[in-house]
């Protein structure tokens, strides 16, 4: 979906990620996914190329949710992992426009179910971007998984966006 679902629907959405992203090794507490509404709500809003991907169990629960925008040179986290990168690495993978994959979750009793996986190929297709750019908690091992079987390159583990964070993977990929 390219625009902010509708209240019920983003209320789903902010669940599943609380659930995912309550576990290890991210341990959010509910102020922290309380942003992820805000987040998508802005995001949509204010950002170009808005991506909310959204995997339903069937007919039943919300089973995940993924969030890209597109990023371009003048974007906070766009510009941060440019600087972590050479400026070589930087002109490849960023350039002047890539798909920034900001959140994959899915709902923790259907991980390792193939959700992560169309979630991540839903929001990917068709981006009109040549590249795309994420971040990675570095003990995320079952993400790292997923984005190196999904052909994502790690380009260094010691991305940071706050003082005091260990070094996240900080991976692009060709789109």
């Amino acid at each position: 979906m390219t625009t902010a679902p509708e209240a019920a629907r983003l209320g789903e959405a902010c669940a599943v990620y609380a659930a995912a992203f309550r576990q290890a090794p991210y341990h959010e507490d509910e102020h922290q996914a309380a942003g992820f509404a805000e987040r998508v709500r802005r995001y949509a809003a204010e950002r170009d190329g808005f991506r909310l991907a959204l995997a339903r169990d069937g007919d039943g629960p919300l089973a995940g949710v993924a969030l890209a925008v597109l990023a371009r040179p003048g974007d906070w986290w766009r510009d941060t992992a440019a600087a972590a990168l050479s400026a070589q690495d930087a002109r490849r993978w960023l350039g002047d426009l890539c798909l920034e994959v900001v959140h994959v979750a899915v709902r923790p009793d259907v991980q390792r179910q193939g959700v992560g996986t169309l979630l991540h190929d839903g929001l990917i297709s068709g981006a009109p971007a040549p590249t795309g750019v994420l971040s990675c908690h570095p003990d995320a091992r079952a993400a790292q998984r997923l984005y190196l079987g999904r052909d994502w390159t790690l380009l260094t583990e010691a991305f940071r966006t706050a003082e005091g964070q260990p070094g996240y993977w900080l991976m692009a990929r060709d789109l």
